[in-house]
């Protein structure tokens, strides 16, 4: 199967933060996007998420090159988990020589397209969607104790309880030694549209709102403006990133 993948990306500081520590990318060449949103004190989350989108950029664009056409998606797959742990050792290992950087870290998600399908990935609780035939599905599981503490029976979704535990994540790259990617593929179909998203945008839409959105707008740049400014409209509290791909004109070869 071929196709072409159209994408667009905005990120926006938010109402409150004053600085941004989300980041987006994309090398068209090889129908890569990355998207990251960063912690840590003395802007170090900023470089924590632009360190960590560049360095996966890097490692993917001198390994696949031109191969990423004839590759097939477990291959891809292995090559995505691999330039995952080597963005978390490069993070890792610059938060380790530089003080002001210590513990620092960042969500990280990525899609990598090619004649067989998509391969994504996620580390943290950034998120990514599909969204086909007008419905809004998540593709991925946040790394949160909130999302683990509700799966073992031991939320009770009081109020209380999701303020406490919002926004912690379980796992992030740059925070350990070591990490472990979750890493998937999947088809795809004409007019699919995957969104990649900080969680400054989910934290104030619900999957109904995002949902409507996309399918009131007539396309991607209209619907990823439309998010962001309806996240600042409901608070705009966080830093709000989203990066829409739309995959169009399958055929046989």
């Amino acid at each position: 199967m071929s196709y072409k993948v159209t994408a667009f990306g905005l990120s926006d500081i938010g109402l409150v933060r004053q600085n941004n520590e989300d980041y987006w990318n994309e090398l068209p060449d090889i129908l890569l996007y990355v998207l990251a949103d960063g912690m840590g004190g003395h802007r170090a989350g900023e470089i924590a998420s632009r360190e960590a989108v560049h360095s996966l950029i890097d490692i993917l664009e001198k390994t696949l090159g031109s191969a990423s056409e004839v590759l097939d998606l477990n291959e891809m797959h292995g090559i995505i988990h691999y330039a995952i742990e080597h963005a978390n050792e490069t993070i890792y290992r610059m938060s380790r020589e530089d003080r002001e950087l210590r513990g620092m870290g960042t969500t990280l998600c990525c899609l990598l397209f090619n004649h067989q399908g998509l391969v994504y990935a996620h580390v943290g609780d950034s998120r990514i969607y599909r969204f086909r035939n007008k419905k809004l599905d998540l593709l991925t599981k946040d790394d949160s104790l909130i999302r683990q503490m509700g799966e073992s029976g031991k939320l009770k979704n009081s109020l209380t309880e999701e303020a406490l535990y919002k926004g912690i994540i379980t796992k992030a790259i740059g925070t350990e030694r070591e990490v472990d990617p979750s890493v998937n593929t999947t088809e795809v179909k004409n007019h699919d549209i995957y969104l990649m998203c900080t969680d400054g945008l989910t934290d104030m839409l619900s999957l109904k709102e995002i949902e409507t959105i996309l399918c009131d707008l007539p396309n991607i740049k209209e619907a990823g403006q439309a998010l962001v400014n309806r996240a600042k409209e409901k608070g705009g509290f966080d830093n709000v990133t989203v990066v829409l791909t739309e995959v169009e004109e399958i055929h046989a070869p």
